[in-house]
């Protein structure tokens, strides 16, 4: 028996007679079969059965692969296509920052990966003891969620090919990483097959979030056919982002790979990709609540979205307690975030310590690209929180698709160089603090908020549907922290029925600088 605090969760292997003993008890709110699942979002060309990799480039209508062009350094193709090296030249790789990488595994002995691991500085290795008594042995480079031992080691390839796009620091020869000092903490959640439980990996997201973990990133993900338990996704993810950590997660390949099982809008995008962004985008008028994921979409080598990358919108309208985003004729949650490079991807090899895996495809290979750019953001300005990751790389992202943040491309490529000018230069947005109370509530609620520099003030509300139920207030106000009251009435002065609500607050501060628009739900019961 296993115990979450990242969703309130009870992990346990029970026998049907203990299964039909625990039907009934109301203190358990729902039980779930914890189904292994090929959770994986990448191939090589092998997928496509070409024999020739340059042929798949092309059918992408983009001419030759770029690495067959001749080579000025070891850069690869996909991280000089995101101005990767240019951060770099700014002095700043990354360094000081723990990705919390749940995947495969990780092989950890690959010179391009071994000299910037994460280590638990409490734990021994190898003497079978759980020495810093957190509940798992031996976890020194991180741990074996699906084999339950302290050996991470990449068994399947996956996971060392996405770490080292996150962090590969080109020491074999050729430089896969985007954030080469970065440190990667291995967290292997599938068997050697690629087989996986929803359970393992919220158990590795709780690890991760209680060894000190700034990014988790997630090139995996579950499709709706098979019924995930997006409730507890949702929950552990609003969880990690209270304790201030940003987590990407790969879209999925159902556009065109799994087109025989893929599914419409809004479930083509794969679980936890599903999972609201940290930032709305202005494009996103239909207002819900937020989470801390970001969701990656693939491009080529010209910046095109891939045939296999999948799409949004997608929906929470039905799930409790959220019931937000609804979709049709409503416009969903807008999915993905952002896109990066994800077609003919060279990074490491597993099974050999200097050697290179060539030409992955997938969403997978696009989602570690960003996990990259959080790390070099971060080790520029460490106070960066969530919200603020999420604004810069989606503002600053070379804008694809149609104008603005689409279903496909998400608000763009992604670029490393222009998310670091967006902070270095100032134009970041201030997280304003937003709390109604009561909440939930009867009669009425206080929504409390903070406001840290005088500037134009707009507070509103709004229904699940996105409609506009009231404005509270439009006006300057001063440095300083407010109480604003709502007594659960509209603009006519009419009671609003039972349900979830959405307080909505902007700020303009004096000058025109840019900030960040804050919001939180609220339950009205009569």
């Amino acid at each position: 028996v296993r115990t979450l605090w990242i969703n309130n969760v009870i992990l346990a292997n029970l026998t049907k007679k203990m299964v039909e003993n625990l039907i009934g008890i109301v203190e358990i709110g729902s039980m779930d079969w914890d189904e292994l699942q090929n959770v994986l979002l990448s191939e090589t060309n092998k997928k496509f059965g070409i024999s020739n990799i340059e042929s798949r480039i092309r059918a992408e209508g983009k001419g030759a692969l770029p690495n067959h062009e001749p080579r000025i350094s070891n850069i690869e193709w996909n991280i000089s296509k995101i101005r990767a090296d240019e951060v770099w030249a700014k002095g700043f790789k990354g360094k000081g920052v723990v990705v919390g990488h749940i995947d495969t595994g990780v092989n950890y002995n690959h010179v391009d990966l071994k000299d910037h691991m994460w280590t638990n500085p409490n734990e021994i290795v190898g003497n079978g003891v759980d020495d810093d008594e957190n509940g798992y042995v031996d976890d020194v480079y991180g741990y074996d969620f699906a084999n339950r031992d302290g050996d991470p080691i990449d068994d399947h390839g996956h996971g060392t090919h996405t770490a080292g796009t996150i962090a590969g620091d080109g020491k074999a020869g050729r430089q896969t990483g985007v954030a080469p000092d970065a440190q990667i903490m291995a967290l292997k959640i599938t068997d050697a097959a690629g087989l996986a439980s929803e359970s393992d990996a919220w158990d590795a997201i709780q690890y991760a979030l209680d060894n000190g973990a700034d990014v988790l990133s997630l090139s995996l993900g579950w499709k709706h056919k098979w019924n995930p338990n997006r409730m507890k996704w949702r929950e552990a993810f609003e969880n990690a982002l209270a304790a201030g950590v940003i987590t990407v997660a790969a879209a999925g390949n159902e556009r065109e790979w799994g087109s025989e099982d893929g599914q419409p809008a809004p479930d083509n995008i794969r679980t936890p990709g599903d999972v609201p962004p940290p930032w709305l985008h202005p494009d996103q008028t239909l207002i819900g609540g937020r989470s801390g994921v970001v969701t990656v979409g693939a491009t080529n080598s010209s910046d095109d979205i891939a045939s296999f990358s999948s799409f949004g919108p997608v929906t929470w309208k039905i799930w409790l307690p959220w019931t937000d985003y609804p979709y049709n004729p409503e416009m969903g949650l807008m999915d993905p975030d952002i896109s990066a490079p994800g077609v003919c991807i060279t990074s490491l090899g597993a099974f050999n310590n200097t050697g290179y895996a060539p030409c992955w495809n997938g969403t997978s290979m696009a989602t570690p690209h960003v996990a990259g750019v959080m790390a070099l953001l971060l080790s520029e300005n460490p106070e960066l929180n969530p919200s603020t990751l999420d604004y810069l790389i989606e503002t600053s992202a070379l804008d694809r698709g149609p104008q603005g943040k689409d279903n496909d491309y998400g608000a763009g490529r992604i670029d490393a160089y222009a998310a670091l000018l967006a902070d270095t230069l100032g134009n970041i947005p201030i997280v304003l603090a937003l709390l109604p109370n009561p909440n939930p509530f009867r009669d009425g609620t206080k929504i409390d908020f903070e406001i840290p520099y005088p500037g134009h003030v707009t507070l509103k509300v709004y229904d699940i549907t996105g409609r506009l139920v009231i404005t509270l207030l439009d006006e300057k106000k001063g440095l300083g922290r407010f109480s604003e009251p709502w007594n659960g009435r509209d603009e006519r002065g009419v009671r609003v029925p039972n349900g979830i609500y959405f307080a909505w607050i902007e700020a303009e501060p004096e000058g025109g600088k840019e900030i960040e628009r804050a919001t939180r739900k609220m339950v009205f019961l009569k």
